[in-house]
C-alpha cells in the first residue's frame, strides 16, 4: 500500500519480456497487472507500466504512477540526452530507483547523469560543467580529455554513499567463480601482411579486386578488427571474406564444449557468416517471438548476438553457461552486462567465458582497454560496499 503503481523504464527488451517474465515467475508478484507502454496511454488499472527509453519523450505526465524505476540506469549516463531532459521536468515527489550492474562502465564521469537524474543535482552538482571542474583535470590545452584530480574517487563515492547500495552476486548467491579463457589464433601470413598494411598505409587492395579504405583513425580500429574476425567491408559497402581462423576455432570450440553457447560479435557479417558456417545457429537479430524462453528451454544451441542488443536485462542463466567472444567490444559495459545474462542467479554451473583472439593484433588492445576499464569499475563496487559496512 505504499504506492499505487510502478513506471519501469528499461531498454526494449527488457521492457517487453524480461519484466513480465520475471513477475509471472514469482508467487508474491503474479497477481500484479503488467502494461507496456507503446502506442496507447496508460490505463491507470495496472500496477507495473513499462516502457522504454526510446519512447520517453512520448510521455505526457507521471500522474499514473508514485514510483519510476530506471533498470538499466547507465543508459542515462548522457546528461545531454533529449529523452532524459523529457522526463526531468515529469519528476515531481516520485520515488526513483536506478539499477545497473555497472554503474560507471568506463568513466567516474559517467555517474554525474546517472546521479543527477535521481537527486537533482543535489550531491554532485545540477551543473555537468561545475561537477567535472571540481573532480577532474584536463590533460591537453584543448580541454579534451580529463582525468580525476587526486583523492576525487572518494570524495565522489562519500556523496553518493547515502543512496547507493551494492549487491555483490559472489557475496549473496551460490554462484560459482567464472573461468575466463583467451584462444590465441594466429592471422595466415597473406592476411597479417594485409593487416599490417593497413596498420600503417590506411588503404590495402582486397582479392576480389575492392579496396578496404581507413579514412580516419577510428574507422581504422574497426577495420582492423573485422579482419581478425575474417571478413571485412571494402570501400564499396561489399563483404570481403579474407580468412577462417577464428571461424575454425569457433567450430572447435563449439565441439569440444558439448553444450549450448551465446557467442558475441561485433558485425552484422560476422553474425551472418557464423550462422551460415555453424549448424543450428539462430542470429539474435533475427528472431521472432520470445528469445529468452527459448534459450532457456534447451531448444536454442547456438545464439548468435550482437552484445548492444542482447547485452541487458536477459536472463539467459537456464539454458547455459558458456558465452563466447567471437569479437572483442570496447565497452567495459556491454562487456560485463553481456556476460551477466549468464553469470547470475540460478546459474548452477561453473560460466564460462571464452574469447576468441588474434595475438599481436588490434585485439590484445582492446582486452588491455577492458582490463583498465574493469579495474576502476571493481574499484568503485569495493568502496562503495566499504561505505556502507562504516554506515552499518
Amino acid at each position: 500500500g505504499a504506492c499505487r503503481s510502478a513506471l519501469v523504464v528499461s531498454p526494449l527488451r527488457v521492457a517487453r519480456m524480461t519484466w513480465p517474465n520475471e513477475i509471472a515467475k514469482w508467487d508474491d508478484f503474479k497477481w500484479m497487472k503488467v502494461e507496456h507502454l507503446r502506442k496507447s496511454p496508460p490505463s491507470g488499472t495496472a500496477q507495473i507500466y513499462t516502457i522504454n527509453y526510446e519512447r520517453l519523450d512520448q510521455l505526457q505526465d507521471l500522474e499514473f504512477c508514485e514510483v519510476v524505476i530506471f533498470d538499466e540506469i547507465t543508459r542515462a549516463k548522457n546528461h545531454k540526452s533529449k529523452r532524459i531532459k523529457a522526463i526531468k521536468p515529469l519528476l515531481q515527489h516520485h520515488r526513483r530507483w536506478g539499477l545497473t550492474g555497472t554503474p560507471r562502465p568506463n568513466s567516474m564521469m559517467e555517474l554525474f547523469g546517472q546521479v543527477r537524474l535521481l537527486d537533482d543535482g543535489h550531491r554532485l552538482s545540477p551543473s555537468f560543467t561545475r561537477f567535472r571542474d571540481s573532480y577532474f583535470y584536463p590533460t591537453d590545452y584543448m580541454r579534451y580529455n580529463w582525468v580525476p584530480q587526486a583523492g576525487a574517487e572518494d570524495r565522489v563515492y562519500a556523496k553518493i554513499s547515502d543512496m547507493t547500495i551494492t549487491l555483490r552476486s559472489s557475496d549473496y548467491l551460490d554462484i560459482k567463480d567464472t573461468i575466463v579463457e583467451d584462444i590465441d589464433v594466429a592471422l595466415p601470413d597473406s592476411v597479417k601482411a594485409d593487416y599490417r598494411e593497413l596498420e600503417k598505409e590506411f588503404l590495402i587492395s582486397v582479392p576480389s579486386g575492392g579496396e578496404v579504405v581507413a579514412r580516419n583513425a577510428a574507422v581504422l580500429v574497426g577495420k582492423l578488427l573485422q579482419i581478425c574476425g575474417g571478413t571485412v567491408y571494402t570501400d564499396a559497402g561489399e563483404v570481403e571474406e579474407l580468412h577462417d581462423a577464428k571461424i575454425e576455432a569457433l567450430r572447435k570450440l563449439i565441439n569440444k564444449v558439448g553444450e549450448s553457447v551465446i557467442v558475441a560479435c561485433q558485425y552484422i557479417h560476422e553474425r551472418e557468416r557464423i550462422c551460415r558456417e555453424i549448424p543450428d545457429c539462430v542470429d539474435a537479430s533475427k528472431f521472432k517471438g520470445d528469445i529468452e524462453t527459448e534459450w532457456n528451454s534447451g531448444r536454442i544451441k547456438t545464439l548468435v548476438a550482437d552484445p548492444r542488443s542482447l547485452g541487458h536485462g536477459l536472463n539467459l542463466q537456464g539454458g547455459g553457461r558458456t558465452i563466447v567472444w567471437f569479437s572483442p567490444t570496447w565497452s567495459r559495459e556491454l562487456y560485463d552486462q553481456f556476460n551477466a545474462r549468464i553469470i547470475r542467479k540460478g546459474q548452477g554451473l561453473q560460466p564460462m567465458i571464452y574469447r576468441i583472439l588474434c595475438p599481436s593484433t588490434i585485439d590484445d588492445a582492446v582486452i588491455e582497454s577492458l582490463r583498465e576499464k574493469g579495474e576502476g569499475q571493481q574499484a568503485m563496487l569495493r568502496i562503495m560496499s566499504n561505505y556502507k559496512a562504516i554506515k552499518l
